[in-house]
């Protein structure tokens, strides 16, 4: 079995970012800029007197362009941080790409989500079938067995998650859609792969804790400012600048998270796929 150190895994981006700090910085102000210009878009129409009903009808190909704008820095960001991993040597690799290796990753993630919201509850309907028996035969026991088919329905998905993990970036590596690499790639490694994912929980966990605490000051802030008495030019001088601070604080959890989970998965499918390449050559 290959020896995957699931510490290894989960500071691989922080390695990512002390090779290339500059890069890194590329990445926020990039997403800065992105969310600044749609907390500008919502501004202006908030000051027009627009619903959220009435921005869509009237600025339909605007509000349609936000949510793939979003989607399309997340893919960029996933393939840029791949490209660091697995193809250090590759020019540029720092700078946001729109090309294959992006749709791929982009159609294998919109698949998934997909199947994710079809069948999420299928485990739990099936579980709830297998408990049924037991829910007439031992109606005092109902809320125990219920908390057990939980548990195991929790389980299983996580299973079934983890088993997973490493679609988009097998589908990277292979500038292709190996679709069963996608389940056995896997074999022999979940508890290798759910430990590396523990532990970037655990390393992002107090990053996400200040960013909260900070966003709670914007929020109390920009809550006083909308609803200031008499709007005047203070007003619009705090909100014109929250809206960056706000926008600055969101690009580094953005790049943060990404960075992160997108280096372990990269690393842990380096250390998998490595001595599979070293037979075959």
């Amino acid at each position: 079995m290959t020896l995957l150190s699931p510490i290894d895994a989960a500071t691989e981006g922080l390695r990512v970012a002390r090779r290339e700090p500059s890069a890194v910085l590329y990445w926020i102000a990039v997403w800065v800029v992105a969310l600044v210009g749609i907390a500008v878009v919502i501004a202006a129409l908030n000051a027009a007197g627009l619903s959220s009903l009435g921005s869509v009808r009237r600025f339909g190909p605007l509000a349609a362009v936000t949510v793939p704008m979003l989607l399309a820095l997340w893919v960029m960001n996933t393939a840029t941080v791949y490209r660091a991993v697995l193809r250090p040597g590759e020019h540029g690799w720092h700078l946001f790409k729109l090309g294959g290796d992006e749709a791929r990753i982009a159609l294998v993630s919109a698949v998934g989500t997909v199947l994710l919201v079809v069948f999420g509850g299928v485990p739990a309907y099936l579980l709830l079938v297998l408990f049924n028996p037991l829910f007439v035969a031992a109606p005092g026991l109902r809320w125990v067995i219920a908390f057990a088919g939980a548990l195991l329905t929790v389980a299983l998905e996580i299973w079934i998650a983890v088993r997973l993990s490493l679609a988009t970036v097998e589908t990277f590596a292979a500038k292709a859609f190996p679709l069963p690499a996608y389940w056995t790639l896997t074999r022999g490694h979940f508890w290798q792969l759910f430990a590396s994912y523990f532990l970037l929980a655990c390393l992002l966990a107090p990053v996400l804790l200040a960013l909260s605490i900070f966003g709670v000051g914007l929020g109390e802030a920009t809550d006083v400012a909308l609803h200031w008495r008499n709007p005047n030019l203070l007003q619009r001088a705090l909100l014109f600048a929250l809206a960056p601070v706000t926008a600055l604080l969101f690009a580094v959890w953005n790049v943060a998270f990404w960075t992160m989970f997108a280096a372990c998965q990269a690393h842990i499918y380096r250390v998998i796929v490595s001595p599979t390449r070293a037979e075959a050559a």
